[in-house]
């Protein structure tokens, strides 16, 4: 794992050198990527291997939409956008992604509050989703 991990942070630091837009994003489906909270890990580790602090925000929003040819990822007039409000400003540390105030998203607002209520309703509705009950299988 050590040799994958310095493999693929020489590969990053050669596209960010030259001048590569990086897509951030953590729906590979990779094993120990939990989509929502390793994007944190994801936008910490481009900024440690180069990418400026703004880069690597774009690279999460606005690069993807277009990437995709969406009308997202910016806050901007006819734009469909989810909202993350944070108390820390992320240009001056990336780890301040983690400084969540509040989502806002279609209909919804999400605040700090409610959050430890939505984390453990997922968590049981995944747990829930794991059991097999193999005495149909028999």
């Amino acid at each position: 794992m050590e040799a994958w991990t310095k493999a693929n942070q020489i590969v990053v630091k050669a596209l960010i050198r030259n001048g590569v837009v990086i897509l951030s994003g953590t729906d590979t489906g990779a094993t120990s990527v939990v989509a929502g909270f390793s994007i944190h890990d994801e936008l910490e580790s481009l900024v440690n291997n180069g990418l400026s602090h703004s880069k690597a925000l774009y690279s999460a929003t606005v690069a993807p939409a277009k990437f995709a040819n969406k009308i997202t990822g910016m806050i901007k007039a006819g734009y469909k956008a989810d909202l993350l409000l944070l108390s820390e400003n992320p240009l001056d540390n990336i780890s301040n992604t983690r400084s969540f105030e509040a989502v806002f998203f279609d209909k919804y607002h999400l605040t700090k509050d409610n959050k430890e209520a939505l984390l453990t309703a997922i968590l049981k509705a995944n747990d829930k989703s794991r059991t097999i009950d193999i005495s149909k299988w028999q």
